[in-house]
Order: C-alpha cells, then sequence, then structure tokens
C-alpha cells in the first residue's frame, strides 16, 4: 500500500461502521413481527422506497459492468440503460400502486403471497413453487455478490479474496439479522448516495481533467462505430440490451419496496425521484466510460486488460485518495445494496411461504416466534450462499447469469396479468411461470442432452428473431403467451372482475 492509501481504507472502515450501526439501531424496530422484518411494516417514506428501490436493482451491474461497457462499445452502451430506466419508471408510475394495494388489502409481505391469494390457491402450488424458485436463486445471487464483495475488498484494502468475502458476508448478516428490511432500506439509502455521488462527480472532474468535451469528442470520432452514434448495433442487440429491463418486473427485491410505502398517495413522487436517480446514475456510468476511454486508449493499460476495471483505474489516476475512497466504497455499496435485498428475500420465503403458510398454516404461531425464525433462517441463507461462493464459483456466475432474466420471464407476466386482466387463471400463471423460467435456460445454455430432441434454441432465436438472444426478451413473451392461451381455456377464479376493480379504483 502506498503512503495515500489508509485515507481511502478509513472511508471504507467508516462506512461499514455505519452499516453496522444502522443495524443496531433498527433491530427494536424489526423485532416487532414478520410485517415490520420483511417490509418494514409498510412504514417508509417516499424518498427511502424511492432509493431503496435504486440502490437494490442495480448492484455491481451499473458501476462496473455498465461503465466496462461504455469504454468498449461507447453510446451503444445507453441501450442497457434505457431498457430497465424505462421499464422501471412504468413500474413505479403504474403497477406500483396496484402492487401496494393490493398487499395491504390481502395482508401480503411476499410474492407468493400475492400469488396465492389472488388466485385463491387452496394447493398451494402457486406459493410453494414460486417460493422454491426465489430461494434458488436468492441464493446463488448472494453467494456472487460475497465473490464480488471479496474481490472489491482484495483490491482495496490488500487482503486475500477469501478474507475479503468473509468480510462482506459478516457485514451483510449482521445488520440484516439485525435490523431486517428496516436495517436493509436505510443503508440502501445511504448506498444509493454513495453510488450517485461517485458516478456524478468522477465523470464531471474526468472531462474537467481532459479540458473539457472537445478532447473527449476527439477520442470518440477516432473510435467511430457505436462510440459516435447509438445505433451502431444491430437491431437484435438494441432489443437484447433493452430487454435487460424484462428483468425488473419479476425481481422480488425490487419489488418488495413497493409493500413498504407508508402512504400510497405518494408512489408518484417516489416514481419520480427514483426515476431522476436512475436517469442520472446511468448516464454518469456512460460518461465514465467514455471519459475512461480518454485517459486508457488501450484496455492493455487496465489491469488484467478487463475493462470493468476502468471505474476504479480512472478514480485512482484523477481523484484524491479521499474521494478516492468514496469510489471503493461505491463499489461495495453496489454490491452490498443488492445482496442484502436478496438475502432477506430469500428468508421471506422459506419463514414465511414454507414454514409459515405451509407447514404450520392451521397453527397460530407467535410474530416474536417468527422474528427470530426469520433471523436464523438468515444466517442459514448466508452459510449457504458462504459455501456455494466458496466451492462452486463457476455455477454461481453460471446461475446470475440469467437470474435477472429468469425471474422476469418466471414472475413479470404473472404479476403484471394479475394486476390488469381478469381473465387470468392458475393454471395459466403456473405453466407460464414453467415455460418463462425454461426459456430463459434453454437460450442462455442449453443443456447438452437437449439436442437429442430439440434444436439449438439460441441459434433458432438468431436466425428467425431478428438476431434478439438475451434470454428476457423470449422468456418474457414465451411465458406472457402461454399464460394468455391456457387462460383462455381454464376457469378464472371467482371475485376476479371484483378484484380488478377495486385495483383500478386504487391506481
Amino acid at each position: 500500500m502506498n503512503m495515500v492509501e489508509p485515507l481511502a481504507v478509513a472511508i471504507l472502515i467508516a462506512y461499514l461502521v455505519a452499516l453496522l450501526l444502522i443495524g443496531l439501531l433498527s433491530s427494536k424496530k424489526s423485532s416487532v413481527g414478520m410485517t415490520d422484518f420483511f417490509i418494514a411494516g409498510r412504514n417508509l417514506n417516499k424518498w427511502t422506497v424511492a432509493l431503496s428501490a435504486v440502490s437494490s436493482g442495480r448492484s455491481a451491474w451499473l458501476v462496473l459492468g455498465v461503465t466496462g461497457t461504455a469504454y468498449a462499445t461507447g453510446l451503444d452502451a445507453v441501450w442497457a440503460v434505457a431498457g430497465y430506466i424505462t421499464v422501471e419508471v412504468f413500474l413505479f408510475f403504474y403497477v406500483a400502486r396496484r402492487f401496494r394495494a393490493y398487499s395491504e388489502q390481502t395482508g401480503s409481505i411476499t410474492i407468493p403471497d400475492i400469488l396465492e391469494t389472488r388466485f385463491n390457491d387452496k394447493t398451494h402450488i402457486l406459493r410453494g413453487g414460486s417460493a422454491f424458485i426465489i430461494m434458488f436463486f436468492m441464493i446463488a445471487y448472494v453467494a456472487s455478490q460475497l465473490v464480488a464483495g471479496g474481490g472489491a475488498f482484495a483490491t482495496s484494502m490488500g487482503v486475500s479474496s477469501s478474507t475479503g468475502m468473509w468480510v462482506t458476508a459478516v457485514i451483510l448478516l449482521a445488520y440484516t439479522m439485525l435490523g431486517g428490511f428496516h436495517a436493509v432500506s436505510k443503508t440502501d439509502v445511504v448506498q444509493a448516495g454513495f453510488m450517485f455521488v461517485s458516478l456524478v462527480i468522477l465523470p464531471v472532474v474526468a472531462i474537467i481533467g481532459l479540458g473539457g468535451f472537445d478532447p473527449l469528442l476527439q477520442v470518440m470520432h477516432t473510435e467511430g462505430g457505436g462510440f459516435t452514434s447509438p445505433f451502431a448495433f444491430g437491431f437484435g442487440a438494441v432489443i437484447g440490451l433493452l430487454g435487460i429491463g424484462f428483468g425488473s418486473p419479476g425481481n422480488p427485491h425490487i419489488l418488495v419496496r413497493y409493500m413498504s410505502l407508508k402512504n400510497v398517495k405518494e408512489m408518484r413522487q417516489a416514481a419520480l425521484i427514483s426515476s431522476v436517480w436512475n436517469v442520472l446514475m446511468g448516464w454518469g456510468a456512460v460518461m465514465i466510460g467514455l471519459a475512461g476511454r480518454a485517459y486508457f486508449p488501450d484496455v492493455s493499460l487496465l489491469p488484467n486488460g478487463d475493462q470493468e476495471q476502468v471505474f476504479l483505474m480512472l478514480g485512482s489516476e484523477i481523484l484524491h485518495p479521499l474521494f478516492f475512497g468514496f469510489l471503493l466504497v461505491a463499489v461495495l455499496a453496489a454490491i452490498m445494496s443488492s445482496a442484502d435485498s436478496q438475502l432477506l428475500v430469500g428468508s421471506s420465503a422459506f419463514v414465511r411461504d414454507i414454514y409459515q403458510k405451509m407447514f404450520r398454516r392451521n397453527r397460530k404461531l407467535s410474530q416474536k416466534k417468527l422474528v427470530r425464525l426469520s433471523r436464523l433462517t438468515t444466517v442459514v441463507f448466508m452459510g449457504l450462499s458462504l459455501i456455494l461462493a466458496f466451492t462452486a464459483q463457476e455455477f454461481v456466475f453460471w446461475m446470475v447469469l440469467f437470474a435477472f432474466g429468469g425471474l422476469g420471464a418466471c414472475f413479470g407476466p404473472a404479476l403484471l396479468l394479475s394486476f390488469y386482466w381478469k381473465g387470468v387463471t392458475r393454471q395459466g400463471v403456473l405453466w407460464g411461470m414453467i415455460a418463462g423460467l425454461l426459456t430463459v435456460i434453454l437460450v442462455k445454455q442449453q443443456p447438452q442432452w437437449t439436442y437429442a430432441f430439440l434444436p439449438d434454441v439460441k441459434e433458432l432465436l438468431n436466425t428467425y428473431f431478428f438476431g434478439i438472444t438475451y434470454e428476457a426478451v423470449p422468456g418474457f413473451i414465451v411465458a406472457t403467451t402461454i399464460t394468455v392461451v391456457i387462460s383462455l381455456f381454464t376457469k378464472r377464479p371467482k371475485h376476479a372482475k371484483q378484484i380488478i376493480e377495486r385495483l383500478n379504483e386504487s391506481a
């Protein structure tokens, strides 16, 4: 470590201590009952909900992934940002109010809760199936964040990746287990602040350091292609990038925020806040990649030739160590703000949906006992994620590659149709979820044994579907189509019309 690095490390340590303090201070509120532990008692203000939704949805993909994509491809990276921003604007402005109203009307605190009550599913197949899908993906999600956290600590503090993974796990577990969703939402606000400041200040300082926009524009014209026009990509590639947004309607760690707002009348204001935040952060990430190209014209100038290192390398090049510490925190914040929510959602799927609503559905359980079990389950889930992170990193990254799109295809059409169409049925939703998930898997990485009776699905899409091969797009379309078709030939639940009418009034 050089002489200036302790300043950055001090910022990092102060940030970690702040997370623990928030968890400790939130522990009393989260101990009241499961509604408090998992959705903060539906008592959060618009700023907390908006910024928590933004930070939990972005993860390190924005801070490292989008900046790296912009470094490599230029303005074409705008499509990746535009996809999730557009979808989340729609979700926050229109769907979120229905989500919040319906969850309160039915006492729902999880996605499986909503699906079971909406379709009056006495078989519990929707609850059980969706809960296992959520737990499966969330463990893999958290494991991937632990691996990323280990790498971030190794880069910033000079420790081994294994030590960094343990530190990430302990900090995450401590404040999540103690403070539940109260702590998670408050820490997300802090983390959103670090991400925002870093993604806005770094490109401004970088452009000033270049002497203005002219040197940056010269570099972009020299590179040509996507650096000067966002239309350099083909139609299929553009739709694939826009299709990243298809994951948002089905990812529980984003959707649960809508249930937690105290006053449903403030949802539109929360939507405006989150939209502005998303746009500024997204453009900041793109500008960092473009500016990085001017400072490091060849990818070989970045550590290990890794384009995703441009964020930290640019920061270390042009910022004072004190401010560079904010960049290190921003990377960890992006990781932790997603992992804490994923850990909590996975725990709620087990405690609420499997244990309370299925195994113990005929017994009255005290809220205190359920909160204690929720905390214990959080520990178990972190343990499973650690085991996966240490022993099966290749599998973890394979899983996470299609987790966002898989959850989007699985739950997105089911939930949207449930809130807007009185004709959707339990059978339609069930088979739509299965079809969407299988489509995502086949497009992302088709198992070898399926070639005995199935063609190459990805190649078929590439040939006949305008070259669109990002798995979330065909997965979402297939899931929606199957849900609608089967619903047309099966019986809809009683009171479906009244449910939709009440939701229309609440919107």
